[in-house]
């Protein structure tokens, strides 16, 4: 009869633990910056605290404080990647060039569409840095909102010098296609109504494109007088 075998080691016989892998210093700093534009995007700079920035991320805020040394210093990171993207007015460019008033007022609206549904917290930034007063709110309103407004506004005074468009105030005119646009946007995002509009965004932009023209463009008949 054989001896009994020894019994295992129970320590022996459990799996060692993988070591806790730590994330680099840029990882981390993104991870940070990610938690950092979802608790802004949901109370502003003055309702976020340091604690409830360094929970989410699940580090100690002295860990927090490491890679940003205030809650300033991270909101401006994070004001400074949203203004990184390709500017809405360099893309829509080719097509103010092209004079095609219908392809560029929608196409215009559908990029700004794209990009809040593909980006909603930009929405909600733009906006309390505005109602805080905070002093990144002016070089933001500057660069995402104020350069649109005076492309378009640009775009329907030639118009209107090469006859296309009635004699209209370029300024009042950008900012009422604007508006049809923005209070969609708000309805669906800031408000919750997205269900209550389920149009798809193209229509809805080739529909404001068509509304906004119908009140801008001269007829045939005063084009040729």
């Amino acid at each position: 009869m054989p001896p009994d075998a020894p019994s295992a080691d129970p320590k022996r016989a459990a799996p060692a633990r993988a070591p806790k892998r730590r994330l680099d210093r840029e990882a981390r700093r993104r991870q940070i910056l990610a938690a950092a534009l979802s608790c802004f995007a949901e109370r502003g700079f003055s309702g976020t605290t340091t604690r409830e920035l360094a929970r989410r991320v699940g580090i100690t805020e002295a860990a927090l404080y490491r890679h940003y040394p205030s809650k300033e210093s991270l909101y401006a990171a994070m004001i400074e990647e949203k203004m990184a993207p390709v500017e809405l007015v360099d893309y829509m460019a080719p097509f103010a060039r092209a004079g095609d008033d219908r392809a560029f007022f929608r196409e215009l609206a559908c990029e700004i569409f794209r990009r809040i549904e593909g980006d909603p917290d930009l929405l909600r930034i733009l906006l309390f840095t505005a109602l805080e007063g905070h002093a990144s709110s002016g070089p933001f309103f500057s660069l995402r909102v104020r350069r649109v407004r005076e492309f378009i506004s640009e775009y329907v005074a030639r118009r209107v010098a090469e006859g296309a468009f009635r004699a209209v105030d370029p300024v009042l005119a950008a900012r009422a296609f604007l508006g049809m646009v923005l209070d969609h946007i708000h309805v669906r995002r800031i408000y919750g109504q997205a269900d209550a509009y389920p149009q798809p965004l193209d229509e809805v932009a080739a529909t404001f494109a068509d509304i906004f023209l119908g009140g801008v463009q001269r007829g045939r008949e005063a084009a040729d007088r």
